[in-house]
């Protein structure tokens, strides 16, 4: 079957429950994450953290999943270190059987959620904080990216992407508009932003590189 008609998996109420979220990687939800329906949305994130995140830099991967990130992004440049969390501990075995012994040495998987994780006392601030389609999972996500931007280093950035809601009746619609409110509001620096549309599953995308 066409990636991009690939069969929608069943809506789970996921929240901060782990076992939810092991369940529904074991059951291949998100594994459309490293398909050619989301190369395009990778593919801004790429260009961005080209142009500003050094050779020799930190990425880290905030609720990482299966390590779609590394794939599509941070795997081409092999200069980079990469540093990945997430609450489902399924998710991150697949991420580390993905990226493989070639690349372990500058990979770093660790569990935690997005509420709770802390840099470790090794890690250098981070040139780039990237969140993809996981901040609307939770109402308290806001409040979240003002700790994050602590971690960033001097000329550090973040990278957001939000997809937007399907149905017009949506109760996601809400927590949809707060999000892109807060992120082009006045606490943050917008370096580039992007409306993107994917023809083929018909999913859309808000993108937000900022600091």
């Amino acid at each position: 079957m066409a990636d991009g008609a690939a069969r929608r998996p069943r809506r789970r109420h996921l929240g901060a429950d782990p076992a939810a979220w092991d369940e529904a990687y074991r059951a291949g939800d998100f594994a459309r994450l490293h398909g050619l329906g989301e190369a395009p949305r990778y593919g801004i994130i790429a260009a961005w953290l080209r142009h500003l995140v050094p050779d020799g830099g930190t990425v880290l991967d905030a609720g990482c999943g299966e390590g779609a990130l590394f794939r599509h992004v941070v795997g081409e440049r092999p200069s980079l270190t990469y540093i990945g969390f997430d609450l489902s501990a399924v998710a991150l075995e697949t991420a580390a059987r993905m990226i493989g012994t070639a690349d372990a040495a500058r990979a770093r998987l660790r569990r935690a959620g997005l509420a709770d994780y802390r840099p470790a006392p090794e890690d250098p601030p981070y040139d780039a904080i990237v969140l993809t389609e996981v901040l609307s999972y939770s109402a308290d996500s806001i409040t979240w990216l003002d700790r994050y931007r602590r971690w960033l280093a001097p000329e550090g950035v973040m990278v957001a992407t939000l997809q937007v809601p399907r149905r017009p009746d949506s109760g996601a619609h809400g927590p949809f508009n707060a999000l892109r409110a807060a992120l082009d509001g006045p606490a943050w620096t917008v370096l580039d932003s992007a409306d993107l549309t994917s023809p083929r599953g018909g999913n859309a995308w808000v993108l937000r590189v900022f600091r």
